[in-house]
């Protein structure tokens, strides 16, 4: 059984709940994604996935498509 991993993602541009929305739907279609946690007071996304996929550039990729700039969190 695949461990479930997690990533921290900066992303710019959500300010309500329409854009946590648009957020978790753009993630919740890349292969792989468990689990989303929009935070929006930080700018920050959780994301919960199967080891090994996907890639955190497809998440990025993901959401770029759906107009959030997006990077790894440090």
């Amino acid at each position: 059984m695949a461990k479930n991993q997690e990533v921290v993602l900066n992303v710019e541009g959500m300010t309500c709940g329409s854009c946590i929305r648009h957020v978790n739907s753009a993630l919740r279609k890349v292969e792989g994604v468990k689990e989303v946690d929009v935070q929006l007071a930080s700018g920050r996304v959780i994301v919960r996935h199967d080891s090994g996929t996907p890639d955190v550039g497809e998440m990025i990729e993901a959401l770029r498509d759906a107009g959030y700039p997006s990077s790894a969190a440090a």
